[in-house]
Order: structure tokens, then C-alpha cells, then sequence
């Protein structure tokens, strides 16, 4: 098995795809990309070591980048300095520094990274704050200094966003999650 992270407005710079079609779907590439793709799979099936897949996805994806017609530009670098921040950065000062309009911002992110920057920044921060929780053998003891350093005001704000992306209560998360705490802090 083999795969690619792309960076969040990545895919939409390379191949041109407007990403907000593709948000909470998994479809078959194929399906997106067409005969190329099925072209590729079978190379990288064929392909005897990993290095060789690697080669074959980093040529196909070479040459894509030199097809396509879309410049890295002001909303590549924002999403990308969201991720950098893991979330924790004010968006409309952001965006007034760059000189941008809010509303053309919102839809050019929309476009390239498939949710609002809102949004994005609130996964940013919850992806940084699993980390911490896991890297900590999840074991914390202080909540409130976690809470207050993702950018959080109060513990109720984030036991709600905590919940709304997880599923459960961060307590009962960590409690019910032990077992991947181990994984982790062994890996």
C-alpha cells in the first residue's frame, strides 16, 4: 500500500479540482482523474520495491505540477501557514495583511481546500491538541493551561468543539482511547 499527502490546497492547485465537491467523500481517483490513474495504479502495482513506487507517483505527480496552469498564490500560503500554526492564528487579520477581500478569500479557500478557513483552522487546532494529548501518554493534568494555549477561552467551548470532532467528552475520549495512548507513546 503506498499513498500521498498532499498540503491542504495542494490537490486543487495540481489538477484544477474544485475541492469543496470532494469534502466528507471518498471516491475512487479514476473516477476523478481518468485513464491516467488506472494507467498509474497499475505501474505502481507492477513495481517490485517501494523506492520504485515512490519514483513512478513522484514522476506522475512531476508532471502534473508542469501541466498545470495554477500559480501557487495568497490562499495556497494561508492554508499552508494555518497547518505551520497548527490552527492558532487569527484568519481576518490574515487575510488584511495580504491585502485580500474577506468574502473572495473565503470562496477562493472554499474552492481550493474544500472547507471554510474557519473550519480549517478549528481542525488544525484539534489535530495539534490529539497530538499533545497522545505525545503526553494521556495522562494531563493541567486542561486549562492545553485549553488556553489552542486559543480556547473557556473549558466549555472546548469540551464542545472537542466533542463535535471526536465524538465524546475529552475525558471519556482519554479514558476510552487508552490503549492508543500505548501504541503511540511505543511508536
Amino acid at each position: 500500500m503506498i499513498g500521498v499527502v498532499f498540503k491542504p490546497a495542494a490537490v486543487n492547485t495540481i489538477f484544477g479540482l474544485p475541492m469543496y465537491e470532494f469534502s466528507d467523500e471518498r471516491i475512487d481517483l479514476s473516477d476523478v482523474l481518468g485513464q491516467s490513474v488506472s494507467f498509474l495504479r497499475e505501474q505502481v502495482q507492477e513495481a517490485e520495491t517501494a523506492e520504485q513506487r515512490v519514483q513512478i507517483l513522484e514522476s506522475f505527480l512531476s508532471r502534473k505540477i508542469i501541466q498545470s496552469k495554477r500559480p501557487f498564490d495568497r490562499t495556497d500560503f494561508l492554508a499552508n501557514l494555518i497547518l505551520e500554526k497548527h490552527g492558532i492564528l487569527p484568519i481576518h487579520e490574515l487575510t488584511k495583511e495580504l491585502y485580500v477581500c474577506p468574502r473572495q478569500f473565503q470562496r477562493q479557500f472554499l474552492t481550493k481546500v474544500g472547507v471554510s478557513a474557519k473550519y480549517f483552522t478549528r481542525i488544525g487546532r484539534m489535530s495539534n491538541l490529539c497530538a499533545i494529548i497522545a505525545r503526553s501518554k494521556w495522562s494531563i493534568q493541567d486542561w486549562h493551561e492545553i485549553i488556553y494555549q489552542h486559543g480556547y477561552y473557556d473549558q466549555s467551548h472546548f469540551i464542545k468543539e472537542f466533542t463535535e470532532f471526536m465524538g465524546k467528552a475529552p475525558s471519556s475520549y482519554v479514558r476510552n482511547n487508552v490503549e492508543l495512548g500505548n501504541y503511540l507513546k511505543q511508536a
